[in-house]
């Protein structure tokens, strides 16, 4: 625990009725609040406008302090008396009056006053102090207030904080010595041009007055400021900049950069020269990566099978150490162009447990004819985004025209291009999970359209979803169906060959082919530390991957 959380808690106890020792206790606290204000300077805090005068009894909700009272009594009345008398008028019937409070008052009139200024007028004069907790209104006497509190109730000294921008404090401090009250207080930090004043408002005002005057621009303190070089790793000179500058003493610090050796040079007071250490150290980390690795799936899908791959019956029979999560609130295809599959919507599932794909993809061959399009592995930084391409280039002949006419003249040859897109973010937390930011996007030709040359008519899908994974284990991402219409032949055999004849023994017809591409991704967080997950020669790039 600090020293400033200790004392704080001492005070709290003190507040809370611990054991006092009423002979030093004033003294004691008077120390205290000057070592408060010292370790505040410390500390960096700024110190606010801050007053001990009571809050008025009128301030409370208090019933029956408006009643207006008179009373005139020349002979001298017995305080505790005086005191029951004005809360019976005034409705006060929760009221404690300590065992300290004693005494006689001198001669007293009250002409139609309220009982709130009349009980407070009193109180005053006998040098009693009173708090209020619940409704319930304590009186007692101001040493027994100081003991419990450590100031007077009566104490109006306010403290104050004045930086200086250019005079020197302990000398300016000197100057105010003679001006201060002898309650008044003090405090120089010559090292962050700070003064603290402990007085009374007027003398506040006095001081402030003269403080104005001192501290003028032609008058010039030495600052033991010190110099540091920084060289960054891994942060960019740009986006530490501005936070440094916002730690430095205006006028005092300052920072000069070079953006293409990502070196800083620093100058500052020696209490923010240790903040922009600390910040150098936060930021200028080597940052974690992920290496993701994707297996992109394309299945034949048989006639029982049309409406894509079933995951709970494909688990049923593998390695019970792995199990299938189905991830919340996945999301659906959206498509440009002609649908071919209008009601497909993507699938999002995860494999618990360090899985080994290669026994999904065996169980995945009950379904159908299996091959994998591609395996691609990226490293990516955290919180970046990574694009995984498995592409055709689809290539198209555009013709060129004669300026201002319809005539051909020409034609060049461009590329579309068709496949599977994904672009991956991935976010380390800090518990270990990663979250990941998944887009992918399916393209294919369906059609053509005849205007000077043919153009190809592609159909885009496309969706986005955030999946929370722990390392190593592995997304699915499914639901790309896409079905194709073939000619399909039919024949006798033998007869079938027969030239004209044949065509009595031979039926063509229609059938409807379903291909489903299936997404597999696994997350690894790598620290920078350990050796790459695979070799040099095997790490591809963040370039498009085409088959």
């Amino acid at each position: 625990m600090s020293f400033l959380k200790k004392t704080a808690k001492n005070l709290e106890w003190s507040k809370m009725g611990a054991v006092t020792m009423p002979g030093t206790q004033h003294r004691f606290w008077k120390w205290v609040r000057l070592l408060l204000v010292a370790v505040l300077l410390g500390s960096g805090l700024t110190v606010t406008t801050a007053t001990a005068v009571p809050k008025p009894l009128s301030d409370y909700d208090l019933p029956g302090l408006e009643n207006q009272v008179s009373l005139t009594s020349l002979d001298p009345m017995d305080v505790v008396q005086l005191i029951e008398f004005l809360a019976h008028r005034g409705g006060l019937n929760n009221m404690v009056i300590g065992p300290g409070v004693a005494g006689l008052t001198t001669k007293l009139k009250f002409d139609k006053v309220t009982v709130g200024d009349a009980l407070e007028v009193v109180l005053s004069v006998n040098n009693l102090a009173y708090e209020v907790r619940a409704g319930i209104v304590s009186i007692m006497t101001d040493i027994e207030y100081q003991n419990k509190y450590g100031t007077s109730f009566y104490d109006n000294k306010l403290i104050k904080s004045v930086d200086l921008k250019y005079a020197d404090a302990a000398r300016v401090a000197l100057m105010l010595e003679p001006i201060k009250s002898s309650i008044g207080t003090v405090v120089a930090d010559p090292v962050t041009g700070t003064l603290i004043l402990i007085d009374t408002v007027e003398k506040i005002a006095e001081m402030e007055s003269i403080i104005a005057r001192a501290d003028l621009s032609t008058v010039s303190r030495v600052l033991p400021t010190e110099t540091e070089t920084f060289v960054l790793q891994y942060a960019e000179v740009e986006d530490l900049e501005p936070e440094i500058t916002a730690l430095l003493t205006p006028d005092v610090g300052q920072v000069r950069s070079d953006s293409r050796t990502k070196t800083f040079i620093v100058t500052a007071l020696p209490h923010n020269m240790e903040k922009v250490k600390h910040l150098v150290t936060i930021f200028d980390r080597r940052p974690r990566q992920v290496f993701i690795e994707a297996k992109i799936v394309q299945v034949s899908l048989s006639d029982d099978y049309r409406l894509g791959v079933n995951w709970d019956h494909i688990f049923q029979g593998i390695d019970p150490r792995f199990s299938l999560n189905s991830v919340s609130s996945p999301g659906s295809i959206s498509s440009v162009g002609d649908a071919v599959a209008p009601a497909a919507t993507l699938t999002y599932k995860t494999i618990l447990g360090n899985a080994d794909l290669s026994v999904v993809l065996e169980a995945l061959k009950q379904i159908g004819e299996t091959k994998i399009l591609q395996n691609p592995h990226v490293a990516v930084l955290d919180g970046q985004e990574a694009v995984i391409k498995s592409i055709t280039d689809q290539p198209y002949a555009e013709a060129q025209l004669e300026s201002g006419t319809t005539n051909v003249v020409g034609e060049t040859v461009t590329f579309i291009e068709v496949g599977v897109t994904l672009a991956v973010t991935p976010r380390i937390s800090d518990d270990g999970m990663i979250s990941t930011t998944i887009r992918p996007e399916v393209s294919s030709v369906v059609g053509s359209y005849q205007a000077f040359r043919t153009v190809p008519i592609v159909r885009r899908s496309y969706a986005e979803t955030s999946v929370m994974v722990r390392d190593r284990e592995t997304i699915i991402i499914a639901g790309m169906i896409e079905n194709s219409k073939e000619k399909v032949q039919s024949r006798v055999p033998l007869l079938g060959r027969i030239p004209l004849l044949g065509m009595l023994f031979r039926s063509t017809s229609d059938r409807v082919q379903s291909k489903e591409l299936i997404v597999f991704l696994t997350p690894r967080i790598v620290s920078g530390e350990e050796p790459h997950p695979l070799s040099s020669d095997q790490v591809k790039t963040l370039k498009p991957m085409r088959r």
